[in-house]
């Protein structure tokens, strides 16, 4: 009856807001268990709703997916912001932070397939990528500030655009996720270590510049 009872009391936007929550923690829970197949019903059930309900706050199953990526995308850069801030103090932290960040990226292969999937459909859908491009320009110019103040930090100019350098990582980081097994859970992206090579290089050409 308590359960009950406090239910009564969401108004409709907070109901509204709850079962967006849901759908969307059920989409995230089937995205890492089960890869990018789950249908519209296997969403829905799992969150224990219809799938009128889902769509009731989403157009299509892309564009639930494409929520959960931009999340999944903002904690990133929130994360690598956090690490860069503690690490600005301290003598090569900033490199240092940035090497434990690259290390373990992407080491849940199914986000990095429904990035993958994701930009393929948007090629497919104009309609759709139309909202598969701003999330990606958004998140393009994220990194290109967090690349520009990682160079900041080290003393140093990047010898390139930083938005340049952020597009070079994040096609990096989108096309090596194919070279990675369907059974590679819990592995660290390749693309990891091959945008520290890049990094690195950068760094070396900024130094003697």
């Amino acid at each position: 009856m308590k359960i009950a009872e406090r239910r009564k009391r969401l108004t409709r936007e907070e109901s509204q807001a709850l079962t967006r929550e849901r759908l969307l923690e059920s989409a995230g829970e089937l995205v890492v268990q089960h890869g990018t197949g789950a249908s519209v019903r296997d969403i829905a059930d799992a969150a224990g709703y219809t799938q009128g309900a889902l769509y009731a706050h989403f157009q299509s199953k892309e564009l639930l997916f494409l929520e959960l990526l931009r999340r999944h995308m903002a904690r990133e850069a929130q994360e690598l912001d956090a690490l860069l801030q503690r690490s600005g103090d301290k003598p090569g932290g900033a490199m240092e932070a940035l090497d434990g960040w690259l290390n373990g990226m992407n080491s849940d292969h199914d986000w990095s397939m429904l990035s993958m999937e994701l930009q393929l459909h948007a090629r497919r859908d104009k309609a759709f990528a139309a909202h598969y491009d701003r999330l990606f320009a958004q998140h393009k110019a994220t990194m290109a500030r967090l690349v520009e103040r990682f160079f900041g930090e080290l003393g140093l100019v990047p010898p390139a655009a930083p938005n340049e350098i952020a597009s070079a990582m994040m096609a990096l980081a989108h096309g090596m996720v194919l070279q990675r097994g369907r059974g590679a859970r819990g592995v660290s992206d390749p693309a990891g270590a091959t945008i520290k090579l890049l990094l690195k290089g950068l760094i070396a050409i900024s130094a003697v510049g």
